[in-house]
């Protein structure tokens, strides 16, 4: 059913662009020519939305905005553009993808793939990114006597992810709780800190080491989540895999 500009949907209002049922991106309407092609263009047809089993990685700038008061928008646009190259490397490296820039940071999901499980890798990732970070917070304190940190947060479960808008404008996006209580673990970590849901801690015991930090209220809920800190690799995991390998 439609009303105005949104579709409801077994009681949930949804936009039109996030439609769960397969659309064409191309034209403004969606006449189906059978399952596979538009009726009105002939392009392929893709699911607006998909639910899927990721772990959600966000990552940001702490202290962004006095950092911006501080610096000319030249320096500040330098220092943020080896920062997202640094990020976009390890997520990549680790079979991630960058859905998102967020004005001082970055979302990123992980998904099923061949190999490790996404939490790993996610967490992987973060560890990654941040030992690489430390150059810039090392250049950044030596050349403006300023302290640049950047927090991380990663929690792992169900989203549902697809495209959003039209020709024009299109952006690939991951809504629902487990992106939400990310965000909101984000708020929690203190700079430079990589923090996690017991969740995702559940997905990779026995190859990290982790610190409890204790509860995390949800907005609007009764319930809590356990969330916990990521030091670094267990170094005797990572000791058992060289010698797997040899």
């Amino acid at each position: 059913m439609v009303i105005g500009d949104v579709e409801v949907l077994s009681g949930n209002v949804v936009a039109l662009g996030q439609s769960r049922r397969p659309g064409c991106l191309r034209c403004p309407l969606e006449r189906l020519a059978g399952r596979n092609y538009c009726g009105g263009c002939g392009n392929p047809l893709r699911a607006r939305c998909e639910r899927k089993q990721v772990s959600v990685l966000f990552a940001d700038v702490s202290g962004f905005t006095a950092l911006s008061e501080r610096l000319d928008p030249e320096q500040v646009s330098e220092i943020m553009r080896r920062t997202f190259d640094l990020a976009l490397e390890a997520v990549h490296q680790h079979g991630g993808t960058v859905n998102q820039f967020l004005g001082d940071g970055i979302m990123a999901l992980f998904a099923d793939s061949s190999g490790e499980h996404h939490a790993c890798r996610a967490l992987n990732a973060a560890l990654v990114a941040q030992e690489r970070l430390e150059t810039v917070r090392r250049d950044v304190r030596r050349s403006y006597g300023l302290e640049f940190r950047v927090r991380m947060a990663i929690n792992t479960g169900p989203v549902v992810v697809g495209a959003i808008g039209a020709d024009l404008r299109t952006d690939y996006t991951a809504t629902g709780k487990t992106a939400g209580i990310a965000s909101q673990l984000l708020g929690v970590a203190e700079p430079g800190q990589i923090v996690l849901t017991g969740r995702t801690r559940e997905l990779a015991t026995g190859r990290y080491n982790f610190g409890r930090l204790g509860e995390m209220p949800l907005p609007g809920a009764l319930e809590t989540v356990d969330i916990y800190t990521l030091t670094r690799e267990t170094p005797g995991y990572v000791e058992s895999t060289r010698l797997a390998t040899v």
